[in-house]
This record gives structure tokens, C-alpha cells and sequence, in this order.
């Protein structure tokens, strides 16, 4: 009797401790205290990261599509799925838009838009005038005769690999009259004008403020597996290894120095309520106050502040809110 007592209680410990190891997870384990060496609650403590005190999605305005009752509104979502080829649609222009405003609401460079509708300028804009958009910031090119792979690739300065993937190509060979999708190019040449629409810098006058090799952290939330929150990003990570930084457009130096998380930073104010800023970087060359050219030499990027590496972090804001400042210029200086 009494083996079969110690036998019962042994068999229920094992059952109590089986129980615990097998659904660990039930409540949340992470006490966010632990984390404050990791994110404070404000971007400029972190680099130009901000954590959110609630889970969400973000959406992008609504805007109206020929189809649609009453012109209406329709929502668009801010990203594609990642090389999935975009739908074209027509817009209906509506009183007060401007191309800024209706690049922005879907998604595409305003030269990316331009690109899509020749002919089209701010000057020349109209009510009730129909454009075409696509759900993502790209656009179709029809292959003419002497094209190739290698010359569309130079001519939108994109990869060769790029064009293949989302075309799903499985040779480099293409054919008079094929129509590729082209992600995110740079149309400074197809567009075939030096004016301030539709060269190296969008209407509103930005530039990128370094040679422009790639993105190692894009402008959004994401969400952090340890803080189980989501984290936003207020700009982008450029690579940027000690290289010359230069102004994005003109504007008046409001502050040069050091900021917490950003480490060695610059903030420039430009008209219509716009500000960029330039952070981890190495070397600072201007100083509070002064007043600057587009392209003007700035500074060195490097990596102080919060940084796990060498890049720059920029920013694009108007009236305080935080841009995707890759959606108000192109990828080369």
C-alpha cells in the first residue's frame, strides 16, 4: 500500500512538472524594465527609433480610382508584397491634389509618377485629367529594338538580378516588344530632361545626401521579438561607410552636435515646413545658424550614437512628422 502511495505521488509531480515545461509561454516572461539599456521611449534617445506604447498597422490615405462611385476614396496599402508586380490603375485628378500628394498616396516617386504619365507637369495639371498609377513605386517598360538586359539595367540604374526576379526571367534574353516591370528606378535618363521635375531631385528640390549604394534599414515599424513591441523607425539607414555627406536642398542649420541615441547630428530646416536630419555621423562641418546650399559638403558620416555599425541615418520631416524620404528623391547624388 504504501509503494503504491509513494508510486501515485510520484506520478503526480511528473504530470505538475510536465504541465509547466510543455506550456511555458502562457503569460508574457519579459519584463520590459530589463530593456531600458535597449530603447527609451522617445526617438532621439534611440537613434531616430521610437518604441510604441500600443501594437497597430499603419495605413496610408485613401484616395479616389476611376471605377470607384462618386470618384470616392479607396485605400491603398502603403508596401507591395516584395517582388510581386503591381497593378496599373487610372486616377482621376480631384481639386486641390498635387503630383506630390498623389505620389505620395500610392506609393511612387514623384519622377516615378512623372515617368508613368509623359507629358504631365505641375503646369499642366487639370481637374478631371486621368493618370495612370501603379500599387508600387516602379514602372512597365516595353523592350524596343537594341535593348537588352544590361542597357535597361544601366538606363534605370538598377541590377541586372533585380529585373530577372521579379519578371521572372529565367535567361537574360529578352525580345522587341516584351514589357518588364522595373522596381523603384532611377528615371533621371528615360525622362530625358534636366528640369527640376524630372532630374537628379524631385519638384520640392531633395537630393540624396551621399552616393547612394543600398538600404540596410527601411523607414516604418517593425516589431521587436524580446520588447514585443512595435518599434518605429523615423528614417532610413543608408550605407554610408566614413564617406562624404552633403545637403539635401538649401536651408538654415538648426542644430549641429550631439543628441543621445543619433550620437553627431545635423538638423536642417527648409521651407514649407520641411527638415531633414543626419545622424551617427563622424565629422560635422557646419555649425547652428548657417545657411546652406543644395549638394553644399556638410559633413562625414561614421558611427556615433546608438549604432551597431558604420551608416547614416536619414531623416525627412514636414511640420514634425517623419517621411519616407526615399519617396521624395532618387537613389543617385
Amino acid at each position: 500500500m504504501k509503494n503504491k502511495v509513494v508510486l501515485i505521488l510520484i506520478l503526480a509531480i511528473a504530470f505538475y512538472i510536465g504541465a509547466i515545461v510543455g506550456s511555458p509561454f502562457k503569460t508574457e516572461v519579459v519584463d520590459l524594465r530589463n530593456f531600458t539599456d535597449y530603447y527609451e521611449e522617445n526617438s532621439a534617445e534611440n537613434g531616430g527609433w521610437e518604441v510604441q506604447s500600443d501594437n497597430f498597422y499603419t495605413f496610408t490615405k485613401e484616395y479616389s480610382l476611376v471605377g470607384e462611385e462618386g470618384g470616392g476614396v479607396q485605400e491603398l496599402p502603403e508596401e507591395v508584397e516584395e517582388n510581386t508586380i503591381p497593378e496599373k490603375k487610372t486616377y482621376v485628378v480631384q481639386k486641390g491634389d498635387t503630383l506630390s500628394e498623389i505620389a505620395e498616396a500610392n506609393g511612387m516617386g514623384l519622377s516615378v509618377l512623372m515617368a508613368n504619365n509623359p507629358g504631365v507637369s505641375a503646369n499642366n495639371l487639370k481637374v478631371g485629367q486621368k493618370l495612370t498609377i501603379l500599387t508600387g513605386n516602379g514602372i512597365f517598360y516595353k523592350v524596343s529594338k537594341g535593348d537588352s538586359l544590361n542597357k535597361i539595367a544601366e538606363l534605370f540604374k538598377v541590377e541586372i538580378e533585380d529585373i530577372k526576379e521579379i519578371n521572372k526571367l529565367d535567361s537574360d534574353v529578352v525580345q522587341v516588344g516584351d514589357v518588364l516591370y522595373i522596381k523603384d528606378p532611377n528615371v533621371t535618363k528615360y525622362l530625358g530632361t534636366r528640369s527640376p521635375n524630372a532630374d537628379n531631385r524631385s519638384s520640392l528640390g531633395f537630393i540624396m545626401p551621399i552616393k547612394y549604394t543600398g538600404i540596410t534599414s527601411p523607414q516604418g515599424n517593425r516589431f521587436h521579438p524580446v520588447l514585443k513591441r512595435y518599434i518605429y523607425h523615423a528614417g532610413v539607414d543608408l550605407r554610408a561607410h566614413f564617406i562624404p555627406l552633403y545637403a539635401s536642398k538649401e536651408g538654415k542649420v538648426t542644430f549641429a552636435g550631439t543628441m543621445n541615441g543619433y550620437g553627431k547630428i545635423i538638423i536642417i530646416q527648409h521651407s514649407g515646413g520641411y527638415e531633414t536630419r543626419y545622424a551617427h555621423l563622424d565629422k560635422i562641418g557646419v555649425r547652428k545658424g548657417q545657411y546652406v546650399k543644395t549638394g553644399e559638403l556638410i559633413g562625414k558620416t561614421g558611427q556615433s550614437g546608438r549604432v551597431t555599425g558604420p551608416h547614416l541615418h536619414f531623416e525627412l520631416r514636414k511640420n514634425g512628422k517623419a517621411l519616407n524620404p526615399m519617396r521624395y528623391m532618387p537613389k543617385s547624388k
